[in-house]
């Protein structure tokens, strides 16, 4: 993919279950290994050129899920994912599952979903680094006075120079459901 803009514009630190899980799958498809509290990158959902759109799958967790993850079925890397609450403006993606060639040394803003990641592990996460275990209550409201979130999910006003990452998912064959165990 060509994107017009190549500069995240977030990062964090999840540990949620469903993140691990598709790492996990992807891992025993051939995809790379997966990381125990990966960084999650978002851009700016305006892409410009697809090449490989052959290449690229849709793919949910479970019947009832709400992010959409495409991967490429020659290596299995995901090369991103679509979330209702992205509004259609960014999309996300793993770093270091996805060959890029743009900057992608941007200081993580949040760790996300800390209730599903191992308690043990949570020394790794720098201290400067705002830490949320769900988004109940003020956590969520928290969350979003980060100024890096709500620029990022706002919606844009802006019209993308190409295609939306959710219009790019719709030229794809039909998203399959994978039926994992619910977490």
């Amino acid at each position: 993919m060509t994107l017009s803009y190549a500069s995240p514009s977030l990062c964090l630190l999840c540990g949620c279950k469903d993140c691990r899980e598709a790492l996990i799958w992807g891992f025993k498809q051939g995809g790379n290994p997966p990381q125990i509290l990966p960084q999650l990158l978002y851009i700016r959902s305006d892409i410009k050129k697809i090449q490989g759109l052959e290449f690229l799958r849709a793919f949910q967790l479970r019947e009832n899920a709400k992010s959409t993850r495409v991967y490429c079925i020659k290596c299995f890397s995901i090369l991103g994912v679509d979330h209702p609450g992205y509004k259609n403006n960014v999309f996300m993606f793993f770093k270091g599952f996805c060959h890029t060639n743009f900057d992608l040394d941007i200081k993580p803003s949040a760790a996300i979903y800390l209730k599903d990641f191992p308690e043990h592990l949570i020394y790794e996460i720098p201290d400067d680094v705002d830490k949320y275990w769900s988004f109940a209550n003020k956590e969520r409201e928290r969350f979003f006075m980060i100024p890096e979130v709500s620029n990022s999910l706002r919606e844009v006003m802006i019209p993308p120079e190409g295609i939306t990452f959710r219009e790019m998912i719709l030229k794809l064959p039909k998203i399959e459901i994978l039926n994992l165990p619910p977490n």
